[in-house]
């Protein structure tokens, strides 16, 4: 290889080449530009179907009726009882008195010397627990007590009892037998062979009671403390027993609406915030982009069809567009809409089928789904990256055959200059001799 100077001529044939090839690279850097273009809009609807499906899991919170038609229960004895209301709760006042709460069955057997020595029973000797009708068997013959405790607890028919130990003193060790439910129905029975049932001594200490309130004077018993099918669309949980009844009022929750409502305009503003930025720089006049931002705007601005609601738009319950796209809560005209019109205002929200967010998520689905809109975007994209390394390539293998192909000519050229240039100064001095 030639360096620079090189032989001969002193033409330097590195730097020559080097430019030229620069000149035949310049098409190979445009396609690589491009190809940096192309992998910057990629990564861009990466961003972009990030967004949008923050706003969908925002949505998924939002989108259903009762987040828009909540409901408080407030109690008047919290000592007593506490409550939840859902949305198909009616408003108005109950009063409530807890005359008992559920307890569940507890069985003792009596006092064993130890709790790892002595054993129970003889072999082959069984015990049988019952509860609610259903049973189980142990083969607890020659265990000691902590062995029949947890071969009653992993028995893998077990049908809702606990086994544990208590102990009174060194000496006085007993197994205590707890039903896993209150009630009445859950209460235990037990059934035994040999002499195991004689050496436990089992008896009960606390019997299984049900709950009993009344509602309105009207008695009620449940087997469970959490009672949810009493009032429709009311959870109530017994705390404790009263001799007087306390009221429990159900009333309109504006402030958790308020603040769904809330939610969803600063999910919608961070969306809008993300695909403004992208719109500036790497999708600026993207169709694909042009057509999320469409199809959202266009939700925006079709009211719900078919329901026969006092409201319409989003606008007159106080969620007003602003020049900038973005949406802003009018508190006031908020207020006034919920106090009006309470039930409309979950409908226009979220209806499960025309509803403003029951909408919007549909068409975040359609971009975000795999093989929608975004992905088919992404796959065109890629296709032409696909291709532009396929050219770059191409172009790489034919500019090395350039470069090989113009370093033999201007080495020949300089070889040829070195030559010419011997003979000039041969005949130079024979000239001068003459």
């Amino acid at each position: 290889m030639i360096s620079s100077p090189g032989i001969g001529s002193g033409l330097d044939v590195n730097s020559i080449v080097q430019q030229l090839v620069a000149i035949e690279r310049q098409p190979i850097d445009r396609m690589q530009a491009n190809k940096a273009t192309l992998g910057a809009q990629v990564s861009a609807f990466g961003t972009l179907k990030s967004a949008l499906s923050t706003f969908q899991g925002a949505l998924a919170s939002l989108k259903t009726v009762s987040a828009f038609q909540a409901l408080t229960a407030t109690s008047g004895n919290s000592v007593a009882f506490t409550a939840t209301a859902d949305s198909t709760a009616a408003i108005g006042v109950s009063n409530i008195q807890v005359v008992q709460l559920a307890v569940a069955d507890k069985l003792a057997s009596v006092g064993i010397a130890d709790t790892g020595t002595t054993t129970l029973g003889g072999a082959g000797d069984t015990m049988q627990i019952t509860v609610n009708s259903v049973a189980f068997t142990v083969n607890g013959g020659g265990l000691t007590l902590t062995q029949l405790r947890d071969a009653i607890n992993t028995a893998t028919d077990n049908v809702g009892v606990t086994a544990s130990i208590l102990t009174e003193t060194p000496t006085s060790n007993r197994l205590i037998l707890t039903s896993d439910q209150t009630g009445t129905a859950n209460a235990i029975t037990t059934a035994f062979t040999g002499t195991l049932g004689t050496d436990l001594g089992l008896t009960q200490t606390t019997a299984a009671q049900d709950a009993q309130i009344t509602v309105d004077g009207f008695t009620v018993t449940r087997s469970s403390n959490v009672i949810s099918d009493a009032l429709s669309g009311v959870a109530l949980t017994l705390q404790g027993t009263t001799t007087a009844t306390a009221p429990l009022t159900i009333s309109r929750d504006t402030d958790t609406v308020k603040t769904n409502i809330q939610l969803f305009v600063d999910a919608f503003n961070t969306l809008k915030s993300t695909m403004d930025g992208l719109a500036g720089k790497e999708l600026q006049a993207d169709s694909t982009l042009r057509s999320i931002q469409n199809d959202i705007q266009s939700v925006l601005n079709t009211p719900p069809g078919g329901l026969t609601i006092g409201v319409s738009y989003l606008s007159e319950v106080g969620v007003s567009m602003q020049k900038d796209g973005t949406l802003l809560v009018d508190a006031s005209r908020l207020d006034t809409a919920l106090a009006a019109n309470f039930s409309d205002v979950a409908q226009l929200f979220a209806n499960d089928n025309q509803g403003f967010l029951f909408r919007l998520d549909g068409a975040v689905t359609s971009f975000t789904s795999f093989g929608g809109l975004i992905d088919a975007r992404n796959d065109g994209i890629n296709d032409r990256i696909s291709s532009v390394d396929d050219r770059i390539t191409s172009a790489e293998r034919r500019l090395q055959i350039t470069e090989q192909r113009l370093r033999a000519q201007f080495t020949a050229l300089d070889v040829l200059l070195g030559q010419l240039n011997g003979t000039s100064s041969f005949l130079t001095q024979q000239l001068s001799r003459l």
